[in-house]
């Protein structure tokens, strides 16, 4: 047995990571926001439902709840940055999308714009909200998903060999997938 050292008490909560990044956005009449987010989840197959987790403070949590929409943007390794500048700012300080522009093409279903960059994008209709501590579970309904061409094989699994997604490891650090590492692992 390795030996572990046990805490009742922590000043972070991030033992969890790593998680994909997102970037979660939605748009109202007056404002388009974007936010980036490790916390999120598929909820259910049929109907096809995915979480988001934002905390009350954040301006994305206002603008979804006003929409009762979001879009949910995978992004790769290399926007790390662009995860950094829309995660550390506040759209209630300015308009992201001006001071750091990102390409948003139109939602097929949803007033919520889609990133162009993101090599897939779900357009998700709100369902509820729920509090939990101090974050706040948006659950959507996917009604459509906006796939880069090449970045899934057929079974839907993620292509590694074209697709580094980007990774949050929490503290501001982030990673990616080793393509190489990639393993089809069956129970015998």
């Amino acid at each position: 047995m390795t030996q572990k050292t046990i805490k009742t008490q922590f000043a972070k909560f991030q033992y969890f990571y790593p998680y994909t990044v997102v970037l979660i956005g939605a748009k109202t009449q007056e404002r388009t926001n974007f936010m980036s987010c490790a916390w999120h989840s598929a909820l259910s197959f049929d109907p096809p439902l995915f979480g988001v987790l934002i905390s009350k403070k954040r301006f994305t949590h206002h603008v979804i709840e006003e929409a009762k929409e979001f879009t949910v943007n995978f992004i790769r390794a290399e926007q790390a940055m662009l995860s950094a500048q829309y995660g550390r700012k506040s759209g209630f300080d300015f308009v992201k999308t001006d001071k750091f522009p990102i390409k948003l093409s139109p939602s097929r279903i949803i007033q919520s714009p889609v990133i162009d960059d993101a090599y897939v994008c779900f357009e998700c209709r709100l369902e509820e909200i729920r509090t939990y501590g101090d974050h706040d579970l948006f659950v959507g309904e996917v009604l459509a998903i906006h796939q880069e061409e090449n970045s899934f094989n057929e079974q839907g699994v993620l292509n590694p060999q074209n697709v580094r997604p980007l990774l949050y490891l929490g503290s501001d650090f982030y990673i990616t997938i080793d393509p190489d590492s990639l393993a089809h692992v069956l129970p015998k």
